[in-house]
């Protein structure tokens, strides 16, 4: 197994592969990952195209808390370029909502807490403020 493969594997994100990881403090975890896929979808003619044209500022996305650590996915987007419709285009992440700073199962647990638990008490548990959780969960309910 390469050096960070289990880390990937407990992860369990799909076309998702951590490169290495950072503690920070005894409370935060940060998880560098990469795309394992060499070719991105193009959203506006939907063709595959496998040419890189550069890569974005480093983002961090909050995820799960992992022992006791709350944890971000470092991530650098790739930009492509679509040879069909001659554009470039950022790559789909199928862990993320384009332009969210959360994973969707990061949200998806938000949504189920504040549904048994108010949204002040969320909130502080997961150092957020209570407009982020009260916009993760309307955005949620309205999926549901």
């Amino acid at each position: 197994m390469a050096q960070y493969d289990q880390l990937t594997e407990l992860l369990d994100l799909p076309n998702t592969r951590v490169t290495h990881y950072q503690l920070v403090g005894h409370h935060r975890l940060n998880l560098f990952v990469e795309s394992t896929l060499a070719a991105a979808l193009c959203p506006t003619c939907q063709q595959v195209s496998l040419a890189m044209h550069d890569r974005g500022e480093p983002q961090f996305i909050r995820d799960l808390s992992i022992w006791n650590r709350r944890c971000w996915l470092r991530h650098v987007p790739r930009r492509f370029e679509c040879a069909t419709c001659n554009t470039t285009f950022v790559e789909r992440l199928a862990w993320r909502e384009p332009n969210r700073d959360y994973t969707q199962r990061y949200e998806h647990a938000i949504y189920e807490r504040v549904r048994r638990e108010p949204t002040s008490q969320v909130a502080q548990a997961e150092q957020l403020s209570e407009d982020q959780v009260q916009g993760i969960f309307e955005r949620w309910a309205k999926k549901h």
